[in-house]
């Protein structure tokens, strides 16, 4: 068969197709229902993680310096037993000693973080949306390649004497200052009142995940808002012409002679940096990927199951019809191809609705929730791919049964 006798083929087999799916419409819709519900879970979680993927490393990309973090935990390394549990917590006095005797470092910070439910900030009647709260130092502008869109960080005198000072990300600005100055003005976080001294510049990676926190003070935070449940943490930026593993060992012979730690004795608490951050995003999305694969299959193997129904109910509603193209002179392999194109053509219409749908609906996540997502036209092509590879796998069996009709007892059985 010459290749434009093999298109008008497949040009002929789809207008057939079509006419069958508008001539049957309920039966037709559920199947590429039962397809697109597959599809559309697949793409919709699939891209909210690449978009989330896709965030962190351009994140952790913008970071002019290699970041260095000094915790309790690993947190990248999955598995706690109890004597990590029973480590000491990361203390001012080991950020002191690092910064004292480092010679690998610009910039040291001491932070502690808000773990749990996030409190939202007020000004008179205004309220913001949750918010994270970090108690920081003012080298968290130079360790995180920060800017301020208004106003200044807050200063180490400040640190110093606790003072209520505050610096607002972009989003909590929106929310409770939208049409005036916030500097000079006082919020109240918990039952505390701080004053606004600067405004970070709004940041794109993430999206409102990462422009949505407030910065105080360390010395503040512990003052006023420490509880059981927060995490104290070292953040480090490494100088230009030092290595990260450098470095690193520097940090580790910093903080065993500061915990006095013998020769023999493991280290209690972990160096990692920003970059460690990549590989475990690599290590985190392939599970889940899989996981979504293996959710949205299940929709696929239903639309398939409904297909090949469809298609052996189709099969014998036409059976006159078969009959009479072979009468005619139509091998089997026309037959069958009749029989594996209607039934692609309905998964796959399944498929380009599921790719709508998800699309649409990861945008609505987003806009809802501030998380980004990103379009990917190599899964949407494979989807759709997919969806037509399920039609055709769970049509064979209906076309071979099609295709080996006996002409004359196929009109007989329609008559």
């Amino acid at each position: 068969m010459s290749s434009r006798s093999r298109t008008a083929l497949i040009g002929e087999n789809l207008g057939i197709a079509m006419d069958v799916l508008f001539a049957h419409k309920l039966r037709s819709a559920l199947v590429i229902l039962g397809v697109a519900i597959g599809v559309s879970s697949l793409i919709g979680m699939v891209s909210i993680l690449l978009g989330l993927r896709a965030s962190i490393v351009n994140e952790v990309s913008s970071y002019q310096q290699t970041v260095l973090l000094v915790q309790k935990f690993d947190f990248f390394v999955g598995g706690f037993d109890e004597s990590m549990l029973r480590r000491p917590d990361i203390e001012a006095e080991d950020r002191h000693a690092i910064a004292a005797r480092s010679k690998s470092l610009d910039h040291v910070a001491f932070n502690i973080e808000r773990q749990g439910i996030p409190p939202t900030l007020s000004y008179q009647n205004q309220k913001s949306r949750m918010v994270g709260i970090v108690g920081t130092e003012a080298s968290l502008l130079q360790i995180y390649s920060l800017d301020l869109s208004d106003g200044r960080m807050f200063t180490d005198t400040e640190v110093s004497r606790a003072a209520k000072v505050a610096v607002l990300s972009n989003s909590p600005k929106r929310d409770l200052f939208p049409n005036i100055d916030p500097i000079g003005k006082k919020i109240r976080i918990d039952d505390n009142e701080f004053t606004i001294v600067g405004v970070f510049a709004e940041r794109k990676a993430l999206g409102e995940v990462a422009d949505n926190f407030v910065a105080i003070p360390y010395t503040t935070y512990q003052s006023n808002l420490e509880t059981n449940m927060d995490t104290p943490y070292i953040m480090a930026s490494v100088r230009d012409d030092v290595s990260l593993e450098e470095a690193s060992d520097e940090v580790i012979q910093i903080m065993r002679r500061q915990r006095r730690l013998k020769a023999n004795e493991e280290n209690d608490f972990a160096v990692t940096s920003l970059d460690a951050t990549l590989d475990f995003i690599a290590r985190l999305t392939a599970p889940i990927a899989l996981v979504l694969s293996a959710i949205s299959s299940i929709g696929l193997l239903v639309g398939g199951i409904g297909i090949m129904n469809i298609m052996l109910v189709s099969v014998t509603e036409r059976t006159n019809e078969i009959g009479i193209r072979k009468a005619v002179g139509a091998v089997r392999k026309y037959i069958l191809w009749q029989f594996l194109i209607e039934s692609g053509t309905l998964t796959g219409l399944g498929g380009v609705l599921g790719v709508s749908i998800g699309l649409l609906g990861a945008l609505g996540i987003s806009i809802l929730t501030g998380l980004p997502f990103s379009l990917s036209p190599l899964f949407i092509l494979l989807a759709v791919f997919v969806s037509i590879s399920i039609g055709v796998f769970f049509g064979l069996y209906p076309a071979y049964r099609a295709s080996t009709l006996d002409p004359i007892q196929a009109i007989g059985y329609a008559k």
